[in-house]
């Protein structure tokens, strides 16, 4: 009977793979089909969802968003992202993957990852302020042999089909496309300034069909313009259009600044996106890494709370599918770093937690990926979640921030750049510290309503404050 069901859940998602591109320009029966993929979709997921009917509801509705992205998108996409769209997610995350991750499953007693990051290179041809990955070592690279060998794993032992490739401008690694073209399985998305799309590469993409850039952008063309230098908001919207009128799939991404506050507020930027073509969005808040941490640059507490407010509009009444990295943690049920959900393989080979906690322990070019997911330090991360009552609230950065430095000197992890540990020292761990209480303080009010059902406070109490040692580091990971 096992075998039989496999067959059945290998032709359906098969079929699926097959009919959606055939059908994409058929609006009435993709829509049908589309609705009927929803529906079963929100059935399986809200089975093992923690907490009462409003975390059942934000699922629900991230579910239905992500649905809706794909019924509005696949009509006017090339055929062969069309095919790879829903090849790779259909078939291959959902037959092929979940065999890798059942197995993972039982050998480990939890879930792999959802996807990872890779950042095959740092360098990159802007200079943009704030940048969070603007102190890392320009000089070394990530050898398309090592990423190869890591999208590999991902798929073989972690059931993974979604990585994202960042850096750095990832359009100035020469083994991009080369990645991409031997892994046509696999769904990769890319953070990029967008600057280097000419007609060719926007054309390359759409015939592709597997990666699907993340354009930064800030808000507005003065906003975009002051960041990313001149023109950068003509040259980006331009790339837009490019990527549009050929079929690619691609979306935004935004970072939050006290600067561009009123800009991310003003539902006009998210009209520009869908005229554009945007199928979807990230938004990103500053923080103090990188590029000379500023604390005059990052969101006040309010300015993140009215955040909840412009995304929920902006979903419910505008074509675009919109993730907030930090404000939707009750979809993601808190944290996603630390192999949770994700993690980092810096150009280095480190394998930092998150994207935006630069410190590591182990490296790619010493042990598996496997193996460092599952090493003492990601593990015990992992035990101590969630770190907040408060899934508004998931951050072991910015919102909790015992957990970085508790774990940074537990297990000896290094900074990966120069400076990367001020974050947990004075004067940026004070800015950190003021803004985290503001936040949790803006947050009172309605806390009740969005209590945490499995936090565990009595394995947080050792960890209270525990950065206050400010824990020192003999050199940085640049090898």
């Amino acid at each position: 009977m096992k075998h039989l069901a496999e067959i059945k859940s290998y032709l359906q998602a098969k079929g699926l793979s097959k009919l959606l591109p055939m059908i994409g320009g058929n609006p009435r029966t993709l829509t049908t089909v589309i609705e009927k993929l929803k529906d079963h979709a929100i059935e399986v997921t809200l089975k093992t969802v923690e907490g009462g009917e409003y975390m059942k509801r934000k699922r629900r509705e991230g579910i239905n968003n992500l649905f809706e992205m794909a019924k509005r998108s696949l009509p006017r996409l090339s055929k062969e992202t069309r095919k790879k769209f829903a090849v790779n997610l259909f078939f291959n995350e959902m037959h092929l993957g979940s065999k890798a991750r059942n197995a993972y499953l039982k050998e480990h007693g939890e879930a792999p990852p959802f996807f990872i990051v890779i950042s095959p290179s740092m360098r990159c041809n802007l200079s943009c302020y704030g940048c969070y990955a603007g102190d890392y070592d320009k000089s070394q690279e990530l050898t398309f042999e090592e990423v190869d060998r890591v999208v590999q794993e991902c798929k073989d032992v972690m059931g993974i089909y979604f990585i994202t490739i960042s850096g750095g401008e990832p359009t100035i690694w020469p083994h991009l496309f080369d990645l991409v073209e031997k892994h046509d399985d696999v769904m990769f998305q890319m953070y990029t300034h967008g600057m280097n799309i000419d007609e060719k590469m926007a054309k390359r993409l759409a015939k592709v069909g597997n990666l699907y850039p993340a354009i930064s952008i800030e808000g507005d063309e003065e906003n975009t313009n002051a960041r990313r230098g001149p023109d950068a908001w003509k040259k980006v919207t331009e790339a837009m259009c490019r990527l549009r009128d050929n079929g690619a799939l691609f979306g935004f991404s935004a970072t939050h600044t006290r600067r561009n506050h009123e800009a991310l507020m003003n539902t006009d930027f998210y009209d520009k996106m869908v005229e554009c073509g945007a199928a979807f969005g990230w938004i990103f808040q500053y923080i103090l890494i990188g590029r000379n941490p500023a604390p005059e640059l990052v969101p006040t507490a309010q300015q993140r709370v009215e955040r909840f407010d412009i995304i929920e509009k902006v979903r419910s009444t505008r074509p675009l599918l919109v993730f907030d990295f930090w404000n939707d943690g009750e979809f993601t049920e808190g944290c996603i770093a630390w192999g949770r959900r994700y993690l980092h393989v810096q150009a280095t080979g480190y394998v930092e937690p998150c994207v935006f906690v630069h410190f590591a322990k182990d490296n790619i070019r010493e042990k598996t990926l496997t193996e460092i997911v599952n090493s003492d330090c990601f593990a015990e991360a992992r035990k101590l979640h969630p770190y907040s009552d408060d899934h508004r609230r998931p951050c072991s950065l910015i919102d909790n921030r015992e957990v970085l430095p508790y774990l940074a000197e537990k297990y000896g992890m290094i900074p990966t750049h120069d400076g990367a540990d001020g974050i947990i020292k004075p004067p940026l761990r004070d800015a950190v510290v003021k803004t985290s209480l503001e936040y949790e303080q803006a947050l009172a009010p309605t806390k009740e309503e969005h209590k945490v059902p499995n936090y565990n406070a009595e394995a947080h109490k050792g960890l209270k404050h525990a950065g206050d040692r400010h824990p020192s580091h003999a050199g940085s990971a640049r090898r």
